[in-house]
């Protein structure tokens, strides 16, 4: 029996068509997104395609354990729509297709290329930098983005800058311009400057959003001076090992169902490529002083541009989007591309590979570098995204009520919702199945091309490796490279993958395993440089991941991979050894684990990533002698950004190393006032930071001492309010014991500290109190110029209280200070004269001593300097010896004082003629004798010009040294108010000055007196007006009422005399 013919479906050709077009497509897309790449660059695609922890298990061949966070704890769910929601940022307005091109860009590098986002700005032989992204983001938005954010971000450190237009063309042109050979040495006898300027390159600080950056003093130590050129010197010695780069991270997630809120941010910090073994950690310390001022200002500046915060706002969102896709990958979800708004075309998203060089004109205000003149140099630096993120949270009730199906994401703004009263950005992404295998689907089509481009263009002839070499490092370092083992080795440092592979399968696996002459193995090499793809092929070598560093001439063994992935802030490197169980606990020849490192060189975002690991580590202890924890190791090293994490995390503040020393002892050793700054800060009674110094200044340690001191120097200054915490603390007498050690450098910084604080009328009074004057006085004698020059700033603060004169004096200060009148360091000199001046003021004793002492010689002498400072003091110093004091001012003419006075008004040093023209006020008061003499100089000419002058107290001095010139004789007095003359006379009653309007009025007086002419003048030049206006006044000074009303009165005796006579003759 027949079995009946089964009756076939109607085929639907229509449909068919479509699909196949569909498919057409997608391979035609996918063709199109490999021609975009050189063959280099397309081997480098290939290569880290499958040299990923992300790749396939089939190509990793080991176990992973995730990092933590997003990519472990996200939940399941069964809708197809996922709901961002990303804080907005103030005054930053987002594009909807600025967001869809970049999750079209994270899924194409995600779950095809097994690729991260991040960038390193790498030198090349020529000074030029090149721009090593992973290739998956070559010619793309993210690339652009990265570059932009990262060149800003070196401009501002380096203070040069070259818009993008002009860098595109000038990279082009320079070798060319510069005559480059081989080597990377110019051939052309052209000027670099002229030629980077007029390509583009200027000052950044003459942007106006820039204006002035670098004239901030961000710099918090006086005794630290970082634009010196010793600093500079030693800090140029390691500037091709040292980085700025920016670390994005996600700080908060929370979910419900399909809908995500997150919140991300970016820290800034400094790298230095270098191992213990050739930059000790002293070293390290005083290069971490200069970097940390440079993080300072290019973090306070980096977001001024409105373009660059926005760059910036999309790289945060960013930070969340790669654990997500990454997350979604492995749910087997993908973002469905053919929901999203339209891609840039090819030419809107080219990123540039390569940077020119820049350099620093002559007129540059960036002080950061020290480069010889027409010296260009590159960029180094660079961005990376930590993947791990905090545990995921359950999501506020006010956000569960969200509608899933609402659109979120049809309009190019970005929608925007407010929860717990904060603006969120909404983003709704439409999500498909995900399987590998899907032939039909865009990742089918790539991963198809892949499998076949791979054995076309893997691996290298010898040719194109030299190539690649030349291109990088010149011709002498490409023809070493042909040696297997430097050649690898230069390849794991720069990260050129596809030619460690080609290499690798030239050697025997055993020989990836041996040692360079400092004991590193390339597995090392590619940690401190932070080269995930070569990490990769060196463990899939079957090597072993924990690998030490072999110390030469020792049985010792040193630091993993992972230790140096710590110490240098290889961020990617660290999550990759973490990922295939690399062993965080095991320590070095020192005992120190990979968090020690990250702690003692601040790398927080490393911390981070080991403290989630494992929550235990916060508290573990090296096995070295010391036994410290990462909280005692940042506080050694001054790593504040860490402190503040380990804080936060409650970690134990009160631990104490070997030693005894906890957190404040050894911040104070190492001389870290920025980390003793924040402990105060806290107000923690468990950390009483004075208190400590207090007790290290009394202890019998003289390096604690010393280093307390050093803090205290420091502290002082820092804060208007510090002053006080010091007093309180009971420091001054302990700083009154040092000033008695008989050691003059811990003397010297100990009279540094107290002529810091000594303006303070609390602290002068607690010193005097203490019993510190005879103290002072005792350290005049020694033969130290810095010692003996704060301890007369010290007398002079303490000599303006009470009647510390009177004490001073007859402890024997004044003859000690006149001794040091024969040095000649000016700083000193002027010190001394100031205190001597202030002992005399107001009293008479001590301004007879002076003379007994034979100071007035040497003091007239100083008249004499070329010094304008000296010139100032020292006529400051005569003018209070002679005041009210007939004696002292005979005695000084007599040192034949009045010649440099006259030449001082000669000079055109307005300062020092009004200190000049002070010292003859007090001479001439009342002394007829020493009137008459300056009066046959004819100085009465220069004083006028002091009268003519814009300042108010240049004039009031003028118009007070002429009135004193004018004695007490009316003769005297009519002749100098002649001299001034009416119009100067007016201006003086016109003035705020009272001591002004006190001479105008006796002017007044000594003209009209018995002259009916100069009444009649005075009033015609309008005089009687200011009088007037002075007598209603109630702000005027007793005698200068006295004097208006005497004025008023002159003027009207002779008026009225003959107003009587017209009278009676009538």
């Amino acid at each position: 029996m027949l079995r009946p013919l089964k009756k076939q479906a109607p085929r639907n050709e229509q449909a068919d068509e479509a699909a196949y077009l569909a498919h057409l497509a997608v391979q035609r897309n996918a063709s199109a997104f490999f021609e975009k790449y050189e063959r280099s660059e397309l081997q480098e695609l290939l290569t880290t395609s499958f040299c990923s922890w992300l790749a396939s298990k089939d190509d990793l061949r080991h176990p992973l354990d995730l990092p933590s966070g997003l990519l472990s704890q996200m939940k399941n769910f069964n809708v197809s729509t996922a709901i961002l929601l990303a804080p907005a940022e103030p005054e930053v307005d987002l594009d909807c297709r600025e967001i869809h091109q970049i999750i079209r860009e994270l899924s194409v590098g995600i779950y095809c290329l097994n690729q991260i986002p991040s960038i390193s700005l790498d030198a090349n032989y020529d000074q030029s930098t090149s721009c090593s992204l992973p290739p998956a983001y070559f010619d793309s938005r993210i690339g652009q983005m990265l570059i932009a954010v990262d060149y800003m971000l070196k401009a501002l450190w380096h203070g040069a800058y070259m818009p993008k237009e002009k860098r595109v063309r000038f990279s082009e042109l320079w070798r060319s311009s510069m005559d480059i050979d081989g080597d990377g040495v110019p051939q052309t006898e052209r000027t670099a400057c002229a030629e980077f300027c007029q390509a583009g390159l200027f000052d950044i600080s003459k942007e106006p959003d820039f204006q002035g950056i670098y004239g901030e003093n961000l710099n918090e130590d006086p005794t630290y001076d970082p634009n010196s050129v010793e600093e500079k010197m030693f800090f140029m010695q390691f500037v091709d090992y040292i980085l700025l780069k920016l670390t994005f991270a996600t700080t908060e997630v929370q979910q419900y169902e399909n809908v995500f809120k997150f919140d991300a941010a970016y820290s800034l910090s400094n790298a230095i490529r270098m191992t213990e073994d050739r930059l000790d950690t002293y070293s390290y310390q005083r290069l971490q002083q200069r970097l940390v001022l440079q993080q300072k200002l290019v973090k306070k500046h980096l977001e001024k541009k409105a373009d660059i915060r926005k760059q910036i706002a999309y790289l945060k969102i960013m930070t969340f989007l790669i654990p997500f896709i990454i997350s979604l990958k492995r749910k087997n979800k993908v973002p469905n591309l053919n929901r999203l708004l339209q891609p840039y075309s090819d030419d809107k998203v080219k990123t540039e590979r390569e940077l020119p060089p820049i350099l620093l004109g002559p007129d540059f205000k960036c002080q950061h570098f020290m480069y010889a003149q027409n010296q260009y140099f590159h960029l180094h630096g660079g961005i990376e995204f930590d993947i791990s993120t905090p545990s995921v949270e359950d999501i506020s009730d006010d956000i569960k009520l969200l509608d899933p199906d609402a659109p979120y994401r049809e309009h190019y703004p970005i929608p925007m919702m407010d929860f717990d009263g904060r603006s969120y950005y909404v983003i709704g992404i439409d999500l498909e199945p995900f399987y590998l295998l899907f032939k039909t689907h865009w990742w089918g089509a790539i991963n198809e091309i892949i499998s076949t481009l791979k054995p076309k263009r893997l691996p290298l002839t010898d040719l194109q490796a030299m190539e690649q070499f030349k291109k990088r490092f010149g011709y002498k370092k490409a023809i070493k490279c042909k040696s297997l083992s430097f050649g690898m080795k230069s390849a794991a440092e720069r990260g050129l993958s596809a030619i460690f592979l080609t290499f690798c399968r030239k050697m025997s696996i055993s020989s990836l395993n041996m040692t360079d002459e400092s004991g590193y193995a390339l597995i090392h090499h590619a940690a401190i440089y932070n080269r995930v793809s070569i990490l990769c092929q060196v463990v899939k070598s079957h090597l072993t991941i924990n690998q030490r560093r072999t110390l030469p001439a020792s049985q010792a063994f040193g630091p993993t991979a992972l230790h140096l992935a710590a110490q240098c802030g290889s961020l990617e490197a660290l999550h990759f050894l973490l990922a295939l169980k690399a062993d965080y606990r095991l320590p070095d020849e020192r005992g120190w684990m990979p968090i020690h490192f990250a702690a003692f060189y601040d790398n927080v975002a490393c911390l981070i990533i080991l403290y989630r690991k494992n929550t235990e580590l916060i508290e573990v202890e090296t096995r070295s002698e010391y036994h410290s924890t990462p909280l005692l190791l940042a506080a050694t090293s001054g790593a504040l950004d860490t402190i503040q994490y380990l804080f936060s995390l409650k970690a134990d503040w009160l631990k104490k190393d070997g030693e005894g020393n906890n957190i404040i002892h050894l911040a104070v050793l190492n001389f870290h006032t920025e980390v003793l700054k924040y402990l105060i800060e806290l107000h923690n009674p468990d950390l009483p930071v004075w208190k400590t110094l207090v007790g290290m200044l009394d202890c019998e340690s003289s390096k604690r001492k010393e280093m307390a001191v050093r803090c205290l120097e420091v502290l002082c200054l820092a804060k208007e309010n510090y002053w006080h915490c010091i007093l309180e603390a009971g420091t001054i007498p302990s700083l009154i014991k040092l000033l008695e050690s008989k050691n003059i450098p811990l003397e010297c910084l100990t009279m540094g500290v107290l002529s810091n604080i000594s303006t303070h009328d609390s602290i002068a009074r607690a010193f005097v109190q203490a019993g510190g004057i005879s103290v002072l006085i005792k350290l005049l004698s020694v033969e130290e110029p810095e010692l003996l020059s704060r301890c007369a700033v010290l007398l002079y603060d303490i000599a303006q209280l009470d009647d510390n004169q009177t004490i001073i004096a007859e402890q024997g200060g004044i003859p000690a200070l006149i001794d040091l009148l024969q040095h000649n360091i000016e700083d000193l000199l002027v010190n001394v004269i100031n205190c001597i001046r202030v002992l005399c003021i107001n009293n008479s004793e001590n301004q007879l001593k002076v003379k007994e002492a034979m100071g007035i010689e040497p003091i007239v002498h100083f008249l004499h300097s070329e010094s304008d400072v000296l010139l100032a003091v020292a006529s400051a110093a005569i003018a209070e010896l002679a005041r009210g004091n007939m004696e002292m001012q005979n005695a000084i003419t007599e040192a034949e004082v009045i010649g440099p006075l006259v030449e001082l008004l000669r000079g055109r040093k307005i300062s020092v003629q009004v200190k000049g023209a002070m010292a003859i006020e007090a001479l001439c008061e009342r002394n007829t004798y020493i009137q008459m003499r300056f009066l046959a100089k004819s100085i009465t000419k220069f004083l006028l010009k002091l009268l003519k002058a814009f300042h108010l107290k240049v004039k009031e001095q003028g118009a007070v040294t002429l009135w004193a010139l004018a004695g007490q004789t009316l003769k005297q007095q009519k002749f100098m108010a002649e001299q001034i003359g009416y119009n100067l006379i007016i201006d003086m009653l016109l003035s705020p000055s009272d001591r002004m309007q006190c001479v105008g009025g006796e002017a007044v007086i000594a003209l009209s007196k018995d002259s009916e002419t100069h009444q009649n003048q005075i009033c015609e030049g309008n005089g009687i007006a200011p009088l007037v206006r002075l007598l209603r006044s109630g702000r005027i000074a007793d005698g200068t009422l006295l004097s208006v009303i005497k004025a008023l009165g002159t003027m009207c005796i002779v008026f009225l005399s003959v107003l009587c006579i017209s009278t009676i003759e009538n």
